[in-house]
């Protein structure tokens, strides 16, 4: 008989301690980096734009070539848990020189942003694809696989946190008026964090479910097989929308809160207070959400609920492209409730992922955990890129003026749009694209019986092997 144990507390909360650590660095890039190369580092907001695009040429290929080895990579750790380790201190080196302002000419400047952020995202690949893969493996129970989603973004949101707190204050105070050698110490604390961070995942958690070896274990049929996978390629298109949502409202946040919320007038620490405690309040809000979302999901349909709540972001999102950027008590609630229903969701959508492998093996017999993963991890960074991208242009486009105190009427509402607007469009598609998706509770119920039926056939004594004659879902929306 196979035995699954119940994943303990411990467990599951340092199953997200990894989260915490890709998210602290995450965190930083979606939050900060866009206004770190246009007005810190002095690299217009159209190249920005086009250097996000440009990177994600490297992620078309680095990320499948990463999912497709950490599947076969056989070590005494597991398939995914040593790569947490592996490629700790050289994500956070790079973080540091991602954040770093060299004397260069413009042209140097770019040549060097281009280089540091394709290596940070390079290495971010090489810990968050396993990393994702792992949450597959831990446990084949779907509530308790989704039990440790909702731990993870809770303490994933916790470390987002600690950055949207403290980012611009440490800034202040290592940099004592340079903000550029303020934003490289900064990042150099955060580092530290996240190889902790990464070492404590690894010793708290273990790799449950390990495919049987086969022997057509080709590069080729293992793509084949995930593109045959319908439930597969669904959830990828609802990775796409659902980063682009976050990472544009992430990169237009510091704008908000720089131009529009504030007088030009105001000095510098009320500046930073009120800065800090707008980006707080989104992240307060993540982190409630994600402790709701396991509330929830053990008392209604993950689907449904997955559904209902980006169409209460749609409408949040409109209510608050509405509101004038200076009714601070009106804004603030609205910010705190979109990171709180954002963050709510992302457990729902994790474990879609997770159901999505589990149904490629059932279909195809072939598990391709980290295959699988890093296609959703490549959609993933696709739409950051398309976001961050989108933003850049954008405010070449409305007239953008970098340090400027005040911004043309196009710049404004251009600002206001990109976080509010912009992102609901995104959840609006997210509303459509789940009639798509079937893997409800009760088909996934019938499908990890069949899964765990296989593996006892597959372990009995050949002449004791009973083949189990599933069939494929029907394609029913």
């Amino acid at each position: 008989m196979i035995k699954i144990n119940k994943l303990t507390v411990w467990q599951k909360m340092g199953f997200g301690m990894g989260d915490a650590a890709c998210g602290i660095v995450y965190s930083s890039v979606t939050m900060f980096l866009t206004y770190f190369y246009t007005d810190i580092y002095g690299i217009s907001a159209a190249a920005v734009g086009v250097m996000f695009l440009v990177t994600r040429i490297l992620d078309a290929v680095s990320d499948p070539l990463t999912g497709l080895l950490a599947d076969r990579v056989r070590t005494r750790w597991g398939h995914f848990r040593p790569w947490l380790v592996w490629f700790a201190v050289p994500y956070a080196v790079i973080a540091i020189l991602t954040f770093t302002t060299p004397e260069l000419t413009g042209t140097g400047k770019l040549v060097y942003a281009y280089i540091t952020y394709t290596l940070l995202m390079l290495f971010y690949t090489f810990i968050n694809i396993p990393y994702c893969s792992l949450g597959g493996v831990i446990t084949s129970d779907e509530k308790d696989r989704l039990s440790a989603q909702s731990y993870r973004f809770t303490i994933s949101s916790a470390a987002g946190l600690v950055v949207s707190i403290g980012t611009l204050w440490l800034v202040d105070w290592f940099g004592k008026g340079n903000k550029q050698l303020g934003y490289q110490c900064t990042m150099a604390v955060m580092g530290v964090l996240a190889v902790v961070m990464l070492f404590i995942c690894f010793f708290s958690t273990k790799e449950q479910i390990n495919p049987q070896k086969q022997g057509n274990e080709t590069v080729l049929s293992d793509l084949k097989n995930l593109l045959s996978n319908d439930q597969w390629r669904v959830v990828a298109i609802i990775t796409f929308f659902s980063s682009m949502a976050g990472v544009m409202r992430s990169a237009a946040t510091l704008y908000y809160a720089t131009y529009l919320m504030l007088d030009p007038q105001h000095t510098d620490l009320t500046g930073t207070a009120m800065k800090s405690a707008f980006i707080t309040t989104s992240v307060v809000g993540t982190i409630l959400g994600a402790m709701a979302a396991g509330f929830f999901a053990k008392r209604f349909n993950a689907v449904s609920m997955f559904k209902n709540i980006n169409l209460i972001l749609v409408i949040t999102g409109v209510v608050m492209f509405l509101m004038p950027p200076k009714w601070l008590s009106v804004v603030f609630p609205l910010y705190f409730l979109i990171g709180f229903f954002h963050q709510m969701y992302q457990p729902f959508k994790w474990n879609m992922m997770a159901n999505a492998a589990d149904y490629g093996e059932w279909k195809t017999g072939r598990r391709i955990t980290g295959l699988s993963f890093s296609g959703n991890l490549f959609a993933l960074k696709l739409g950051m890129a398309v976001a961050g991208a989108l933003v850049g242009f954008s405010l070449g486009w409305f007239g953008y003026q970098a340090g400027s105190p005040t911004q043309n009427a196009l710049a404004t509402t251009g600002i206001i749009g990109l976080l509010t607007v912009g992102p609901s469009l995104s959840y609006l598609i997210l509303y459509w694209l789940t009639r798509f998706y079937k893997l409800d509770d009760k088909t996934m119920e019938k499908i990890q019986a069949d899964l765990a039926q296989r593996q006892l056939n597959l372990q009995a004594p050949a002449e004791n092997i009973i083949i189990n004659g599933d069939e494929p879902l029907a394609h029913s929306h």
